[in-house]
């Protein structure tokens, strides 16, 4: 896979290159601890699990039982689409090793 293939899958355009600093700072530790029973990060430094999350998004099970009931759920959302634009070559080397 390759970037464009990447954005492509996640519907990634230019207007996710914005990073809000407080709110997807936090959001991304949000999202990291929905996908690793309720931890926080710890020495992990893989990303994948980012993508992870938006193919989840897609079974509504999941979604309501993870993420909807949160008031946050839509902040999560973009957050994980600007993680993976901003992390794109990394999500790609994992992706394809």
């Amino acid at each position: 896979m390759d970037k464009e293939e990447l954005f492509k899958k996640y519907h990634i355009n230019k207007s996710h290159d914005i990073w809000e600093n407080q709110i997807d700072n936090w959001m991304s530790v949000e999202i990291y601890r929905i996908m690793h029973n309720g931890d926080l990060p710890q020495n992990d430094t893989s990303i994948k699990w980012v993508c992870d999350f938006l193919d989840n998004i897609d079974n509504i099970e999941w979604a309501k039982k993870n993420v909807m009931h949160r008031k946050d759920w839509g902040s999560l959302y973009l957050t994980a689409k600007r993680m993976i634009y901003t992390l794109a070559s990394e999500i790609l080397k994992e992706i394809n090793d």
